[in-house]
C-alpha cells in the first residue's frame, strides 16, 4: 500500500483528493493507541528513549533531554515520575541504549563523550561516569550522533574517533574497550543483528551492509539507495528478509526492502503517515510484525507489516506539533512510550490490530490484459495504490467493513465498486476490469501513436505508426479483440506500416486494436466491420 500525496492527472481526481483530505481531518484523535500518562519537560527538549526493567520487575522509561538523562518510574503509568536525573552538556541530540544493566548515552555536544549509568541498583540509586575512549584512543571519543548496544558490544555512530562507527567491547560494562572502527563513510545510525551491521549512511544516500564478524576489520558488503537518498535509520524484520528504512526529508516515505539476496535488493513497498504524509517517519521501530513510527508533525503511528509488500497503518495519535523523536514498545507490560521534542513523554496502551487488506489485478475489460498506472482507492480512507507493470495493486485499511473501491486510469472509464467486504487479518482478492474510452483514430490524440484506415472496414485494414509515436520501436505487437474481449488476431509489427487482409472474414461488429511491447500497452482504438 503506497499511501502517497495525490497529484491530479484526471479532472475527477481532484474531487477524490478533497474526499481523502476530508477523511483525514475527520479521523478520531487517536485510534488503537490509548493515552495513559504524560510528563512535561518544558523548557527542555526531548530526544531518544529506551526502556529498563529493574530486579524487582519495575519498569522505567529512560529519556534523553537537552539537559541530560531523565530516569522515569512507570510503576503508575498514568503518573510517570522522574526519580533520577543525570546532567549532561546542552544538546538537542541525545541517544541512549542499555547492555547488562548499564546505560550508554551519547550526544552531539563536543567533549560529552559517552555517559555510562549503572542501573543495576534501581529502584534505590544510580551511579554514573563519562567515558571518552581508552588505550590509544583515550580522550578521543568526544561526541556521537547515535549509539547502539548488541551482544556485548557498544557501537558509537557519527562522531568521536571516526564519523563512521566505533566498536567497543563491553566485557567490562563499566570500562568499555575499543576493538574496531568502520571508517568507509559517515554513519548516522546503525542496526546490528548477528555479524551484520546495517548502516544508515545518510550523506551517501544509502544504507550499507557491513560484515562485522571480525570487529577489528569491518567489511562493507553492499549498499543500496533509499527513496529520497537520505537514510536516517533502519531496522530489520524478525525473519531478516525485510529492511525498513526512513529518510529524513519532508514527505519522504518509510521503505520496505527485500534484502534476502544482497545482490538483488528490491524495494517492495513504501508508507507515509495517513493524516500528514508530509511529516516523515523519524525512527522506525520493529516489534514482531508491526512497525512503530515516531514521526514529524507530532505523529505516532503503528503499521501492520505482516505483509511487507503491503504496509497498512492500523493505529495513530497526535502528540502535538513538534517532532516525535522516538518510541519504545518493548516493555513486558505491553506499555509503549514516546518522546515528543517539545511536548514531553507520552505513555500508551497500544492495540496491535491486524489490517484488512485488498489486493488484485487491474485489467482491460476488452482484452483482459493487465493495466499499469491505474489508481485504486478505498473511498473514505486515505489509502490507495497504483497498479504495477503486471497490473497488480495492493492496499487496505485499519478497520474491517464494507467499502467502496474506485479505480481510475487515463483513457479508461472510472470504476466504482460498492460493498466490498474487508476483514481484519485477511486479504480480499478483487480483480478490477476497466473499459477503454474508445475514440476513432481521426482524433489528433490517437493519431499521435497509431493511424488506422479505414475505421469502417470491409476487406482490409491499413495500420501505420507515425515516426514520433512511442510505439515506433522494435518488438511491438498488435492485438485485435472483438466486443467480448476475445483476441481474434495478433501480429508483430516489422515496420511502421502493416496491412491486415485476413480481417475480411471477420463477422460484422466492433473490434479493438491495441499495441504492446511486453511491458506496457496502448489505449484501445475501435474499428467497425461492415456487414
Amino acid at each position: 500500500m503506497k499511501n502517497r500525496l495525490l497529484f491530479s492527472f484526471l479532472p475527477m481526481l481532484s474531487l477524490l483528493f478533497f474526499d481523502s483530505a476530508g477523511f483525514s481531518q475527520s479521523l478520531p484523535p487517536h485510534y488503537n493507541l490509548f493515552p495513559i500518562g504524560h510528563l512535561s519537560y518544558a523548557p527542555l527538549n526531548l530526544a531518544g528513549c529506551t526502556h529498563y526493567v529493574d530486579h524487582t520487575g519495575g519498569e522505567w522509561a529512560l529519556v534523553g533531554t537537552s539537559g541530560g538523562v531523565s530516569i522515569v518510574d512507570l510503576d503508575i503509568p498514568s503518573h510517570p515520575t522522574e526519580r533520577f536525573n543525570v546532567p549532561g552538556l546542552p544538546s538537542n541530540w541525545r541517544e541512549l541504549r542499555i547492555w547488562n544493566g548499564y546505560l550508554y548515552v551519547g550526544s552531539e555536544a563536543d567533549s560529552s563523550g559517552i555517559t555510562i549509568i549503572n542501573l543495576n541498583t534501581l529502584p534505590d540509586s544510580i551511579s554514573w561516569k563519562v567515558w571518552r575512549g581508552d588505550g590509544q584512543y583515550a580522550n578521543q571519543l568526544r561526541r556521537s550522533h547515535t549509539v547502539q548496544t548488541k551482544d556485548g558490544y557498544l557501537y558509537v555512530f557519527g562522531g568521536g574517533i571516526t564519523n563512521g562507527c566505533t566498536i567497543a567491547s563491553l566485557a567490562d560494562p563499566w570500562n568499555p574497550t575499543i576493538v574496531g572502527l568502520y571508517t568507509a563513510n559517515y554513519v548516522h545510525d546503525g542496526f546490528i543483528r548477528n555479524d551484520t551491521l546495517w548502516t544508515s549512511e545518510i550523506y551517501q544516500g544509502w544504507f550499507g551492509v557491513v560484515d562485522i564478524s571480525n570487529k577489528s576489520n569491518p567489511v562493507l558488503l553492499a549498499t543500496h539507495p533509499t527513496p529520497t537518498a537520505f537514510n536516517h535509520n533502519s531496522e530489520l524484520s524478525p525473519d531478516g528478509r525485510t529492511l525498513y528504512t526512513t529518510d529524513e526529508k519532508p514527505s519522504a516515505p518509510l521503505a520496505a526492502f527485500d534484502v534476502s539476496d544482497l545482490e538483488n535488493i528490491t524495494l517492495i513497498d513504501t508508507y507515509s503517515p495517513g493524516r500528514l504524509p508530509i511529516g516523515e517517519v523519524h525512527n522506525v521501530r520493529v516489534k514482531g510484525n508491526f512497525l512503530i513510527n515516531p514521526s514529524y508533525r507530532g505523529q505516532l503511528t503503528i503499521v501492520d507489516a505482516s505483509h511487507p509488500d503491503n504496509l497498512i497503518e492500523t493505529a495513530w495519535d497526535s502528540l502535538g506539533n513538534s517532532l516525535v523523536w522516538d518510541a519504545d514498545p518493548y516493555l513486558p507490560s505491553g506499555l509503549l512510550f514516546a518522546t515528543a521534542k517539545q511536548e514531553g513523554l507520552f505513555v500508551y496502551q497500544p492495540i496491535y490490530y491486524s489490517a484488512a487488506r485488498l489486493e488484485g489485478t487491474v485489467r482491460d475489460a476488452v482484452t483482459g490484459l493487465p493495466l499499469n498506472n491505474a489508481s485504486v482507492y478505498l473511498a473514505a480512507t486515505p489509502n490507495w495504490d497504483q497498479s504495477d507493470l503486471q497490473g497488480a495493486y495492493k492496499t487496505g485499511t485499519a478497520a474491517p467493513g464494507a467499502y467502496q473501491v474506485n479505480a481510475y486510469r487515463e483513457d479508461y472509464e472510472p470504476v466504482f465498486l460498492s460493498d466490498i467486504s474487508l476483514f481484519s487479518g485477511q486479504t480480499t482478492q478483487l480483480d478490477i476490469y476497466m473499459n477503454p474510452v474508445v475514440t476513432s483514430t481521426q482524433s489528433a490524440e490517437k493519431e499521435l501513436f497509431i493511424q488506422v484506415y479505414p475505421t469502417l472496414f470491409s476487406d482490409f485494414l491499413e495500420i501505420s505508426i507515425p515516426a514520433h509515436s512511442p510505439w515506433a520501436t522494435p518488438g511491438v505487437r498488435l492485438s485485435m479483440t472483438d466486443a467480448k474481449g476475445i483476441v481474434v488476431l495478433e501480429q508483430n509489427l516489422t515496420g511502421n506500416a502493416l496491412t491486415l487482409q485476413q480481417v475480411a472474414q471477420f463477422p460484422a461488429g466492433a473490434y479493438y486494436l491495441t499495441l504492446s511491447n511486453g511491458k506496457m500497452r496502448s489505449a484501445a482504438v475501435q474499428v467497425i466491420k461492415q456487414p
